[in-house]
């Protein structure tokens, strides 16, 4: 009898010591896990990002480029563009190929000269000039995950 009794107070010990440890371990998990949010879409290599925005769906993709893990900055007209394109250093620059004026000029008056992925209207003549001139080209109706693609293939070839 008195062996029974010890092992269940053995047992009871042991179980007691390791549902702490259990228990414990749930709890920091819990608490690490607070912290993090899915991602419909990642950067793998997150960049600075300055984006002409007017519309709500230029709005839209400038949000998604941020919830992927961007620093992104947007800007409503070409007096904003360019301040910010002189105040502050950006990987890439997403502005409409119309304002290519403006982003040229910026870019050589400025030191760090962050590529400019040219956004257009599909099927437009702009778009078949853009393509010519440029490795990288999104349309207004592409995806994020074109934008992305784009602005990653960008910051891997800077070495960012």
């Amino acid at each position: 009898m008195r062996k029974s009794i010890v092992a269940a107070v053995l047992a009871a010990s042991i179980l007691l010591v390791v549902s702490e440890y259990t228990l414990a371990c749930g709890e920091s998990m819990f608490r690490v896990g607070k912290g993090v949010h899915y991602r419909a879409f990642s950067a793998p290599i997150p960049g600075a990002v300055l984006v002409y925005a007017r519309t709500d769906s230029e709005l839209a993709v400038a949000e998604n480029l941020r919830l992927a893990g961007h620093q992104v900055l947007v800007v409503a007209n070409d007096a904003e563009l360019a301040t910010e394109m002189r105040n502050q250093e950006f990987n890439v620059v997403v502005a409409p190929y119309s304002k290519r004026e403006v982003v040229e000029a910026q870019s050589a008056q400025i030191a760090s000269h962050p590529d400019w992925l040219p956004v257009v209207e599909k099927g437009s003549p702009d778009q078949r000039l853009a393509l010519t001139q440029f490795d990288r080209v999104v349309t207004t109706d592409d995806d994020v995950r074109k934008y992305l693609k784009a602005i990653h293939k960008s910051l891997k070839a800077q070495g960012t």
